[in-house]
């Protein structure tokens, strides 16, 4: 187990080393408001280096020898400047800050194209999906909601807002797929950080990786990742927002930070809370008097959610011993009533799970930390308590009639429960990048992790006749990659990269009252190979192969003691991974298509049961697809949108796996997985509507899913099978905000035609909402000169 740590702590000493071989000119670049400026060309001519102001408008010159040296600054629409600097013998670093005036001149039309650095990765050998959630800010909208608009991606969700969340990229679904926060497991962060309820507000871009996720985010992801970037201007602001809708929703964001930049200091919040009582109308069954079911519309009543986070961090940024290094405290949590069954046959009215960590990080960035490396660093703890609570005698209808009453136990599970769970997690992460030669980089990740959980229940106690749940569970993980990017001529691109997986695992399972033990530990590689060729400036293509592996985390080998039955035994999936693809750009139009390939052994699938569900290793499974894009603008306020995907997922286990009487199932489409689903938007955007810099957005968008059957296809008689119908789900909205988002404010309404949503088989999803949204946008940078 120590070995896993071994690398971390060698590299984490060498931040004392840096600055200890060259001198190095920083600097910053502003407006004449003091705001940061990207994108600025600096030159150090006499030294013929170059560079570009990042997000933050900080450049770094390094390994210079003393001297004096031009700086020539330049960018579109300001005035060149030039500055001479001088690097005496005995000071070996400069940090300097230079003001950009505004260019004063009328031009009859200027068009000033270029790529952000969402499009760059974008255009990256990575099959990347970009999202900036900057045009989300205004909205009532939570991530799932902004991920399923991407070509390839399915979210599942199994009832209102904050329910548990399943996402699908190119086939692959669950776990299968990791979710990261700056490239640190979202898991990591506790369940209040959940992706089914995280806003947009406090991110500045999503990325959704398909196939292949480079090594930087340290995954053992199967097919697919989603990496959620934060916000991290070096300026004075404050965000705030408040929406309110149907179902007594309420979604608070409060976001500020105070930014010294003499001192290159700053102080930031990110907060949130959200509430929602999920009271929507279902239709089900009731039984009557004789007790014999009776079709009803009800109102949930057992459905409510919240979630929230206060997170403070105080940090530097481009001193001479760190680029970044930020302090960061949190605290969150959720409160969720658990209101019925997986397949939502048997209604709960009392069972309930609450869930609060608290948590500290530290990180720490520096780039020429030694010759041409970058050293990027994370650590971090946690702290977490949970408490599931089932001990009523009450049986519920789904009317919230308690009608009868049971001799022992609780609604969920035989011995009842009153759980309080203790659980500590710790993450570091490792990144180094080494560029020997301009054409090529080097990098290496190193992800290690550490979980450890126990609990306590009485009343279990009590029915066992020992409180099994003391006993602890424990999970190391650790991950490390290697990779090689080169630039050859003629526009190709390779990325090469091979991981090491390992975990050690101690745990155990409850049978038939017995204590069963279990501990396991697992050592597998995985190897990668991506290629992009730009035929022109305007086309490129991609085609990447990957042998994966993914490990069972701490919630498939333990459960999560309420609705998930521990399994220490499950063996690591593997998969074959193929895609390639082609996209176009131009001004107006955009297109992509992308097929898909995934051959996967040993699926861990989270097999339900009406009142239990337990991970297990199952089948193995061939994925063929192909999905497709079109973005197009006519006009600079119109846009519109539209891509579809078909996945075809076939079972490829022979009836000696199976334990069938014949091959029957051999390539039948696997059940109960969406095979043909797609998204659409159109939007309207007019700047100075009303005079000003004012701007108003109008847009409607509509999610489609074909239908899917429950069980497979080959049994039983189509005309009677349980299927999960087909979906249209069209929504609409307006915004207007005042200058510089100063104010604005949103009108939404989603399933505007009402219409009976389903993600998974008989849990009813909400029908038509509607939502109001406030939002006061502040940029203070000014006052802190």
């Amino acid at each position: 187990m120590i070995r896993f740590y071994t690398c971390v702590i060698i590299f984490i000493a060498c931040p004392a080393i840096s600055g200890a071989y060259a001198a190095t000119i920083s600097g910053e670049v502003l407006d004449e408001k003091g705001e940061a400026i990207p994108g600025v060309y600096v030159e150090l001519s006499n030294a013929g280096k170059s560079a570009v102001t990042n997000e933050a408008g900080h450049f770094t010159f390094a390994e210079l020898v003393p001297g004096a040296y031009e700086l020539n600054l330049s960018y579109i629409g300001f005035e060149p400047q030039k500055r001479t600097v001088t690097i005496s013998s005995t000071s070996h670093d400069l940090n300097i800050k230079v003001t950009l005036v505004e260019q004063v001149t009328e031009l009859n039309e200027v068009t000033v194209t270029g790529k952000t650095e969402g499009q760059e990765l974008q255009e990256s050998v990575a099959s990347v999906a970009v999202l900036d959630t900057r045009d989300f800010y205004s909205k009532n909208i939570n991530t799932s909601d902004v991920i399923k608009q991407i070509s390839g991606v399915n979210v599942r969700q199994t009832g209102g807002f904050g329910s548990d969340a399943q996402v699908n990229i190119n086939g692959m679904s669950g776990k299968q797929v990791k979710f990261f926060l700056d490239g640190i497991p979202l898991s990591y962060f506790g369940s209040g950080f959940g992706l089914n309820a995280l806003p947009v507000n406090m991110m500045k871009r999503i990325e959704v990786y398909k196939g292949v996720v480079p090594v930087d985010l340290g995954a053992d992801a199967l097919g697919g990742g989603i990496n959620i970037i934060s916000r991290k201007e070096y300026i004075s602001y404050l965000d705030a927002s408040y929406s309110v809708g149907s179902f007594n929703t309420h979604k608070a964001n409060f976001n500020g930070q105070w930014v010294n930049t003499e001192k290159q200091a700053f102080l930031g919040i990110a907060s949130f809370y959200n509430h929602s009582d999920n009271d929507y109308k279902i239709d089900v069954e009731i039984p009557d008097t004789g007790g014999n079911p009776q079709p009803a519309r009800v109102r949930r009543f057992h459905n409510k959610f919240a979630n929230y986070l206060v997170n403070l961090n105080a940090g530097v940024y481009n001193k001479s011993y760190a680029d970044r290094l930020v302090l960061s405290m949190r605290y969150s949590g959720l409160v969720d009533d658990i209101q019925h069954n997986a397949i939502m046959s048997q209604p709960y009215g009392e069972a309930t799970y609450e869930e609060s960590t608290t948590g500290v990080s530290l990180e720490y960035e520096k780039q020429s930390i030694l010759p041409r490396t970058t050293l990027k660093w994370y650590g971090g703890a946690n702290f977490t308590s949970g408490y599931f609570q089932d001990t009523t005698l009450n049986a519920y209808t789904w009317d919230g009639q308690a009608n009868y009453r049971r001799t022992d136990g609780g609604e969920i599970s035989t011995s009842g429960n009153l759980l309080d769970l203790t659980s500590k997690n710790a993450v570091s992460r490792l990144n180094i990048t080494f560029n020997p030669w301009s054409k090529g980089s080097f990098t290496l990740n190193i992800l290690s992790s550490w979980f450890r959980r126990v609990g306590e229940d009485p009343v279990a106690a009590g029915f066992y006749g020992e409180d099994y749940y003391s006993n602890p569970t424990e999970l190391v993980r650790n991950v490390m990659g290697l990779a090689y990017e080169h630039v050859f001529a003629k526009g190709l691109t390779s990325y090469t990269a091979v991981k090491h997986f390992a975990f050690n695992a101690e745990g155990y399972s409850i049978q038939n009252m017995e204590f069963l033990p279990h501990s396991q530990s697992i050592s597998n590689f995985g190897f990668s190979q991506s290629l992009k060729y730009n035929f022109t400036s305007q086309i490129l293509a991609k085609a990447s192969y990957e042998y994966a592996t993914r490990l069972p985390d701490e919630f498939e080998l333990f459960g999560d003691f309420t609705m998930v039955k521990p399994n220490p035994s499950l063996q690591p999936e593997q998969s074959h991974n193929a895609n390639a693809g082609v996209q176009f750009s131009s001004a107006k139009l955009t297109a992509e298509l992308n097929g898909f390939y995934r051959l996967t052994d040993n699926i861990i699938w989270l097999r339900t049961s009406q009142f239990f569900a337990q991970y297990q290793n199952l089948l193995k499974a061939m994925v063929r697809g192909v999905e497709a894009e079109v973005q197009y603008k006519p006009f600079t306020f119109l846009s519109v949108k539209a891509n579809a995907t078909y996945q075809d997922i076939r079972n490829r286990s022979r009836r000696e796996v199976t334990g069938s009487v014949d091959n029957r199932y051999f390539d039948a489409r696997l059940p109960n997985i969406p095979y043909l689903f797609g998204n659409g938007e159109v939007r309207f955007t007019k700047e100075n509507i009303l005079g000003g810099k004012n701007s108003f957005s109008a847009w409607w968008s509509a999610g489609y899913v074909h239908d899917f059957y429950l069980f497979w296809a080959v049994d039983g008689r189509k005309d009677l099978k349980n299927t999960i119908p087909e979906q249209f789900i069209q929504n609409a909205g307006v915004s207007y905000s005042l200058p510089e988002n100063k104010l604005s404010v949103a009108l939404e309404s989603s399933n505007i035609f009402d219409r009976k949503a389903y993600d998974n088989f008989s849990v009813q999803r909400p029908g038509r909402a509607f939502y109001l949204t406030l939002r006061t946008f502040i940029n203070t940078n000014q006052n802190n000169q």
